[in-house]
């Protein structure tokens, strides 16, 4: 039998998988899906930690943004979400594009994939934001790990709080914050786990009918979740500095985590694999 905090976290991903459902969600991330790619700092995320050819698993891929750009790179992408109707437009997309892409229905926190079967897994996006409860944030780190391969690399993207929340530039405001359930909902659809929950229904500027949790990671939450995970910090980063040259302070509060499956660094191991420069050296 679930425990009451279990079955909170329960209705919370379901809170998750509403409003990615949205027809406001999809046609945003099916829009940008087709027309963005990658944006300029994730693209100095992948030349600085990423080497084609190699297997990649895209952990909330949604409608296929990343996945379709980093195939087209050369790489092998599995893609995973919890949202079918996201699923369906990434897969219509990939094959206008004549792009071959395993896009999967599934949950981040239970994999069905054999360990070490991925040279690369991705958690970017933030999409770690929507995943309610350390413990099960800790079991999605940990299933990562364990699909990743020893020498391969776990890259993830978070917003950290103490930066975002007096950052001008993304206009934080309370009504992304948690609110009282309307009629007819349940009080469990929006009550919080944890400090730092919330709810939100802003999709890239467009409001859904449907409030969705987060949660706000707070300096230093994250890299103990990682630990807890049995994972180990290779390096870090931030989005407006990633791509070298003069700092971009719009994406000031996203940062970046590389990280490897193995708790004990190798002797040969270098800080930053597949840094800027190391084009002619052999992927590992």
């Amino acid at each position: 039998m679930k425990t009451k905090a279990a079955q909170q976290a329960a209705i919370l991903f379901q809170s998750v998988r509403d409003y990615y459902g949205t027809q406001e969600s999809l046609e945003c991330y099916s829009d940008r899906a087709r027309r963005v790619g990658l944006l300029p700092p994730e693209r100095a995320m992948v030349k600085r930690f990423m080497r084609p050819p190699a297997r990649v698993l895209d952990v909330g891929c949604g409608a296929g943004r990343e996945a379709l750009a980093l195939a087209r790179m050369g790489f092998t992408v599995t893609g995973v979400d919890i949202t079918p109707a996201l699923l369906e437009e990434a897969r219509r997309i990939a094959v206008d594009r004549a792009l071959s892409i395993d896009f999967r229905l599934a949950d981040g926190t239970t994999l069905e994939f054999s360990d070490g079967g991925f040279d690369y897994v991705l958690l970017i996006t933030q999409m770690i934001h929507h995943v309610p409860g350390k413990a099960n944030r800790v079991r999605l780190l940990r299933e990562a790990g364990r699909v990743a391969r020893a020498e391969g690399r776990i890259l993830l993207t978070y917003h950290d709080w103490d930066i975002e929340k007096d950052h001008a530039e993304w206009g934080w405001t309370g009504g992304h914050h948690c609110r009282e359930p309307g009629p007819g909902e349940s009080p469990e659809t929006c009550r919080p786990l944890e400090p730092g929950d919330y709810f939100t229904r802003d999709c890239q500027g467009t409001l859904t009918g449907v409030f969705g949790f987060a949660h706000h990671f707070a300096r230093g939450e994250i890299e103990s979740e990682v630990v807890e995970a049995g994972l180990r910090i290779v390096a870090r980063s931030g989005f407006e500095t990633i791509a070298g040259g003069e700092p971009d302070d719009f994406w000031k509060p996203t940062q970046i985590l590389a990280l490897a499956a193995s708790s004990t660094p190798p002797d040969n191991e270098d800080a930053e694999p597949n840094a800027p420069g190391d084009a002619d050296k052999p992927h590992r």
